[in-house]
């Protein structure tokens, strides 16, 4: 497939495209009528039925994110009045990036992130709580060795209550403000030396520090 750049280089003041030049030039995008394949894809920018794996029940909605993408863009799935929410969704091995607000207002029960991904952006998780038809709300994180970076409220839950212990990787270096402001945390691990002093963690739990043992040449 031809970059823009050499397409550019056959219509030129002056040129005489050939045949091939024009094939090339309709070969290097997607028709309208085609279909396109989940390897072409490698980011998720938003809802787009033919490359979700969805399942409906009731309310919930259960997504599965395409096995090549590496990003999801900013509000990619925020949550805006809908008459059902996203309670599940199963992250692909590649994944590296989950943008600003991509899932906002959701209602996600269980957040395991991919052992791929580095960066969590601001208010990524913000706010997951049932809007429809309960009170219920976020009950679990799991994040991943590798992790570099959780943005600002990324998992602001004030409604959370089942969240009662959280560890956070070794591998993150930063995290936002209030990106844990969760009322029902109890215990927290972290690495000794991330500062988690602007976090959002309750008063009343208790910081478990941890030491990276990991030798070095």
């Amino acid at each position: 497939m031809k970059t823009k750049e050499e397409l550019k280089l056959y219509f030129e003041n002056g040129d005489k495209p050939t045949q091939e030049h024009f094939w090339a030039w309709l070969e290097s995008y997607w028709h309208k009528d085609e279909k396109i394949a989940e390897s072409a894809i490698d980011s998720v920018e938003k809802v787009i039925p033919f490359i979700i794996d969805d399942i409906m029940l009731g309310h919930s909605l259960s997504l599965s994110i395409p096995k090549n993408v590496k990003k999801i863009e900013r509000i990619a799935f925020q949550y805006s009045g809908m008459n059902y929410q996203i309670t599940e969704v199963n992250f692909n091995e590649g994944l590296e990036n989950i943008g600003k607000g991509a899932f906002q207002g959701q209602n996600i029960k269980k957040i395991k992130t991919p052992s791929t991904l580095k960066f969590i952006s601001d208010a990524a998780f913000d706010g997951q709580a049932n809007s429809i038809n309960g009170t219920d709300s976020l009950e679990e994180i799991v994040l991943n060795e590798g992790l570099i970076s959780i943005g600002a409220s990324a998992f602001y839950c004030q409604r959370a209550t089942a969240i009662e212990r959280l560890y956070i990787p070794k591998s993150v270096k930063s995290v936002g403000e209030n990106a844990f402001n969760i009322p029902s945390l109890k215990t927290v691990s972290a690495l000794n030396g991330l500062d988690l002093s602007n976090a959002g963690i309750p008063p009343t739990a208790k910081i478990m520090r941890y030491f990276d043992f990991t030798p070095t040449i």
